[in-house]
């Protein structure tokens, strides 16, 4: 008889370790289990007729909606679909007992891994419950692929880190029934619209983002690091509310041009019921401080580098039921310099000028170069640049250092390697090349700024994702309302063109935000540069940053080459310029890999003792 089994759970819980402990909500030939801590309202049980379904994680919208849905889809991936596509951030699962259909959100913050078995299907929130007895195995061709050319990480066709799972895209509806699982396209078209209609959306949204998230929260606590998306939502929370909000800023005298502070301080004395909680860092929260000690998360992350970091700045934030943070508004408000390669045509010529010139300006760069380039990305389409980039992995000369380029006009292209690029062996290389070509022949609609905003949307949920794990390990849960389905709604159903100037940050953010955030941050075109600090955590840790690469897991994976590495660091840690990302990339994934063998032994004992397979 085939058999479907789902388990909820969390990367970096230790529940997870022994997830068939969990409670189970559905038992019979489709099982669910809840594993970890999840609070009640995060988790939502419907029925109707012979359908259930779950929906896991922050789900706004009323039952009456979820239920229209649930009743009037004419098959399982359709009623995912409806009901995973209303207010809040969450996955969905549906099944009548016989078949199932199951997403994560659009934006990318609740992921989901399968493996078909024997006449079984088998699907979870986290990697760490389909371990096999042995524990969790590396695909060494896709961790180095996504270390290369992290503009891949979306549209790999469900390449997962874990050999023998398939990792489901954010844009797919899983469909299991008789013991076998297919993918449906989740088509999400954005119906264009104007700036004034999009804008109102936006407030609508971030409203009742926000709103359903504080009502009836006893303790809410919220980032204010002095910019415009934590700015927003530390003001929307503070709207009404009796009982006050200690709202979180950090700075840090290693950091330049820090004046996050002092915009943070304005816009707390704007709102009495925001009480600002100023956190100093200092050496010891240098990055690349203490990196061992971050939890394990379901993919490498970079706050393993600034783990000491975020681990001090939400220290105020133990135990409260909800923190607000404004990860993701970056991404989402605006688009990627990409946009200025869809100006460059007759119709828009005027804009295109303006705009070309207004950055290189901005960035102090020659307003020729910055042309060019949107000029030379305008003629090149996305399949074309990953067929390049695989051509250039495999011609990469070495040794080469990865070198560091500061030039805007490389960030105007559909996609890029990353720095630790030149670092790699050529099998690295060569195996990276061939998941751009597959992923070069599959792509389809990927053309344009508005389908790269969206990979850079689902890059950065990831890397909230793993955040979000990392503050759970320090008893803080996190909530990212940029990355709901109704913002994304809102600020996606305007062209990208349409949403970011060089003259003004985040406009459309500004005109839904009128008459709560002083004008003047808009205007404003500091921000703090933190990049002092990587190199201050260099020279402090350089000792146990050398022994990381002498025992370099990448190299036994036959990733990375660590005197490459090493001569990068030596670089850094002498003061001179280095390629820091590259670096904070690497480092990264040897302490990720450690935490995986760490992770091992107590996975494939629960699952043996559970019986799992």
């Amino acid at each position: 008889m085939a058999k479907q089994r789902f388990i909820f759970g969390q990367a970096g819980n230790p529940a997870m370790s022994s997830s068939l402990h969990g409670r189970a909500l559905w038992t019979g030939e489709c099982s669910v289990r809840l594993s970890g801590h999840w609070p009640a309202r995060q988790v939502r049980q419907l029925s109707f007729g012979p359908r259930r379904a779950v929906l896991f994680g922050e789900c706004l919208a009323p039952d009456t909606a979820l239920l229209e849905h649930l009743a009037s889809a004419p098959t399982l991936p359709r009623a995912v679909m409806g009901m995973g596509s209303l207010a809040g951030a969450y996955g969905v699962v549906v099944t009548d007992g016989s078949e199932t259909a199951i997403a994560g959100d659009m934006a990318g913050l609740v992921r989901i891994w399968f493996r078909c078995g024997e006449g079984t299907v088998e699907y979870a929130s986290s990697p760490l419950p389909l371990a096999s007895p042995d524990g969790l195995r590396i695909n060494p061709g896709i961790l180095a692929a996504r270390m290369l050319c992290p503009d891949v990480i979306e549209g790999s066709g469900g390449a997962s880190l874990f050999s023998g799972l398939t990792e489901l895209p954010p844009d797919q509806v899983l469909h299991a029934r008789v013991g076998h699982a297919s993918v449906v396209e989740r088509s999400r078209h954005w119906e264009r619209t104007d700036f004034a209609t999009a804008s109102d959306a936006l407030h609508s949204a971030l409203l009742t983002g926000v709103d359903e998230r504080v009502a009836g929260v006893r303790s809410v606590t919220a980032d204010l690091s002095g910019g415009l998306d934590s700015s927003s939502l530390a003001l929307l929370a503070a709207r009404g509310r009796t009982s006050p909000i200690p709202a979180l800023t950090y700075t840090d005298s290693y950091a330049a041009n820090d004046d996050d502070t002092d915009y943070a301080s304005r816009i707390a004395a704007v709102a009495p019921a925001l009480e600002q909680v100023l956190v100093e860092g200092d050496a010891a929260t240098l990055p690349f401080t203490d990196m061992m000690a971050v939890p394990f998360t379901d993919h490498p992350s970079l706050d393993t580098v600034i783990y000491a970091r975020d681990r001090s700045r939400l220290l105020p934030a133990q135990g409260s039921t909800l923190h607000l943070v404004g990860d993701g508004g970056d991404v989402v408000l605006g688009a990627p310099l990409t946009y200025l390669a869809d100006l460059a045509r007759p119709a828009r010529a005027r804009q295109f000028v303006r705009e070309t010139t207004g950055w290189a300006r901005l960035r102090h760069r020659p307003v020729h170069r910055v042309i060019r380039a949107a000029l030379t990305t305008a003629r090149t389409s996305y399949t074309d640049t990953l067929t390049a980039l695989a051509s250039q992995l495999e011609g990469l000369p070495r040794p080469h250092r990865a070198g560091y380029s500061p030039a805007m006009e490389n960030s105007i292209a559909w996609a890029a390697l990353s720095q630790s690029a030149p670092w790699a062996t050529p099998s690295a290389r060569s195996a990276a090349a061939g998941l751009l070509r597959q992923t070069a022949e599959g792509a389809t609609a990927a053309d344009g700024a508005d389908a790269h905003t969206l990979r850079t949307i689902r890059w950065h949920a990831a890397a909230t994702r793993s955040f979000m794990a990392i503050a759970e390990h320090l008893d803080v849960r996190v909530s990212a309302p940029f990355f709901d389905h109704q913002v994304l709604d809102a600020c996606l159903s305007l062209p990208a063109a349409d949403r970011v100037s060089a003259d003004r940050a985040k406009p459309l953010l500004g005109a839904a935000m009128v008459g709560l955030l002083p004008n003047e941050l808009f205007t404003r075109r500091t921000k703090g540069d933190y990049s002092a600090c990587e190199y201050h955590g260099a020279r402090r840790n350089a000792a146990v940053l050398r022994a990381l690469l002498h025992e370099s897991r990448l190299d036994d994976l036959g990733i990375i080459r660590p005197d490459l590495v090493l001569r990068e660091l030596d670089t850094a840690v002498g003061g001179g310029r280095a390629a820091m990302a590259g670096l904070g990339e690497v480092l990264s994934a040897e302490v990720w890999l450690r935490r995986l063998d760490d992770r091992s032994s107590p996975v494939t004992t629960a699952n043996q003792r559970q019986g799992h397979r």
